[in-house]
């Protein structure tokens, strides 16, 4: 298998991972560390149609060392950031590297033709580098597919990104084997937007849905920022700063809690700043919220997180569309509760835990917010009690269906090329 890492060498030099960050970490762990599926992996990165393979080792020790910063590790140890960064891509230098003709060879030991594996949706609007690659390599080619947010709610993007995702999903119906998806919803979307294109009917018998694995977030303290003072209630949003994800309505919130209660409680943002944000930002930067009621923290470990996350009232996600949800399902995992948006993905990834909101209803979130601040909460005291039955899901099941959907696909007749 070539295991595309080229997004993943991208995105290391970040403090925190977002969530396909963590799906695709994930894989690598997987494919290149563990070897769980005893089928032969090599990291490649992916340069204009062509394949270069990364020196076993090095990929290898690159991948663990992403894994420590993102857990937060190095600055638990004292690490100095600008140092760990030079440490941390030193590692890809050492160590022969592969050309496309050398990979090719060195391919040929194995038996069955490679699979070229996407995890992220980097490049693959590119239809005529996959061809390139497919062609090369006489490969199989499978991705993950994360969400069709950008097709389907144009609206909450870039105009550049719809078009973008348009054509990668064009990609992957033309020149892709099989894909995986993250959740029933997307399953569906995906098998909608076939159904308008028209074809895709090879692509369609190969959708397999394989949730992501969760784990809750560490609890070690150490090097983490400090939680807001016990005095204080507060709640956590976490995920990229977007419109897809709401964050305009618990500011606004935010700003009647500050004129309206006496003791508002405090909201930390946790997440990147992403794109046409501007009216969210404008909210974060000038307004005049007294005691720093509303923080923000674009870049976060693991760690930290974890440490902010055991004194949080609830996780508060109010987002208008979602593919998956995985700040939902790790705020589960870690045993906190969450209010969240009624919408299907979180419906089918939080089963029945959480409180579930119109996303659209200001008045439901305040009263909601208002009774989660109290250290009596009923409403929070019935969510802690329903927490235990929540499934967590294992990133063991999830390579299960990987494993099999690769192992399907390898007894396939090659398509034509």
């Amino acid at each position: 298998m070539l295991l595309d890492i080229t997004r993943l060498i991208g995105r290391a030099h970040r403090a925190g991972p977002g969530g396909i960050d963590r799906i695709e970490l994930a894989y690598a762990q997987h494919f290149l560390l563990a070897q769980n599926g005893g089928r032969p992996a090599y990291a490649v990165i992916h340069t204009m149609g062509r394949l270069f393979g990364v020196n076993p080792r090095c990929a290898r020790l690159f991948v663990q060392k992403v894994a420590a910063r993102w857990l937060g590790e190095e600055a638990a140890t004292g690490g100095r950031r600008p140092r760990g960064l030079i440490a941390l891509y030193a590692t890809l230098i050492g160590g022969h590297w592969m050309a496309g003709w050398q990979l090719r060879r060195k391919l040929k030991q194995h038996a069955e033709p490679p699979i070229y594996l996407v995890v992220s949706h980097h490049h693959l609007s590119r239809a005529h580098w996959i061809d390139n690659i497919r062609r090369a390599f006489g490969a199989r080619a499978v991705c993950f597919l994360h969400d069709l947010i950008p097709v389907d709610y144009p609206q909450y993007v870039e105009a550049s990104l719809a078009k973008r995702h348009g054509q990668m999903l064009q990609t992957i119906v033309q020149h892709f084997d099989a894909v995986i998806v993250n959740s029933r919803t997307t399953a569906e979307h995906f098998r909608q937007f076939l159904a308008r294109s028209g074809g895709g009917a090879a692509i369609a018998a190969h959708i397999h849905v394989a949730h992501p694995g969760v784990r809750a977030f560490p609890t070690d303290s150490a090097g983490a920022a400090s939680p807001a003072p016990d005095s204080v209630p507060y709640f956590m949003i976490i995920g990229t700063i977007e419109p897809k994800k709401n964050h305009l309505l618990l500011l606004n919130l935010w700003t009647q809690l500050v004129a309206t209660i006496a003791t508002p409680p405090r909201l930390l943002v946790i997440g990147a700043r992403g794109w046409e944000n501007k009216q969210a930002v404008d909210l974060l930067e000038r307004s005049n919220h007294p005691l720093s009621l509303v923080e923000e923290h674009n870049h976060m470990s693991d760690i930290a997180i974890g440490a902010l996350l055991k004194g949080a009232r609830a996780v508060l996600l109010p987002s208008l569309v979602e593919g998956f949800g995985l700040p939902l399902a790790e705020a589960l995992a870690s045993g906190v509760p969450v209010i969240c948006s009624d919408i299907p993905a979180f419906r089918e990834i939080g089963l029945g835990a959480p409180d579930f909101l119109d996303p659209t209803n200001i008045s439901v979130w305040r009263d909601a917010v208002i009774d989660y601040c109290a250290a009596d909460s009923p409403r929070r005291a019935a969510q802690m009690r329903r927490l235990p039955a929540w499934r967590n899901l294992s990133w063991q099941a999830h390579f299960n269906i990987v494993e099999q959907s690769l192992d399907e696909i390898s007894k396939l007749a090659l398509a034509p090329l």
